[in-house]
């Protein structure tokens, strides 16, 4: 009932105070009702759309992951970071032959090989750099596990 109506009733019906009282309790419930339609209008709409909503983030989570995916499987498995352990062993054991012949010999390394001072700082630095990356790929996976469900390539 609109308010016009319900007030043209209200004054044909001023007779009697039990029915005025009935109708002074459903005006204050017409007044709620008009004053709630706006929550209650922006609330569906919002619901509405929710569905929509939930599911173009879980598109960007799951593209996420998938480029997630990609580039720390291109970066650990395809790239050659993961296998530097195993070429700083090799290099040490050939620099540790290079620097008892060379001592042997009486000569400088340095002048028989030309990168020997950068693959000596290298070697020096190395055991840190592969644990800091080893770390780093441990943490990434425990939170891409966490959140996306991420492979473990190691």
């Amino acid at each position: 009932m609109k308010k016009e109506k319900f007030l043209q009733e209200v004054a044909r019906l001023k007779g009697t105070k039990t029915n005025l009282k009935a109708h002074k309790v459903a005006l204050s419930i017409v007044g709620d009702i008009d004053s709630e339609y706006d929550w209650l209008e922006e609330s569906y709409s919002s619901a509405s759309y929710g569905r929509e909503f939930m599911e173009e983030w879980l598109d960007k989570i799951m593209d996420f992951n998938t480029e997630l995916s990609i580039a720390v499987d291109n970066y650990v498995v395809n790239g050659s970071a993961y296998s530097f352990q195993e070429a700083a062993n090799n290099m040490r054991v050939k620099i540790e032959d290079l620097d008892a012949t060379a001592q042997e010999l009486g000569i400088s390394p340095d002048t028989l090989v030309s990168n020997y001072v950068q693959i000596k700082d290298i070697l020096k630095n190395a055991d840190t750099i592969d644990e800091e990356f080893r770390d780093a790929y441990k943490n990434v996976l425990n939170e891409a596990n966490e959140r996306f469900g991420l492979a473990n390539f190691s």
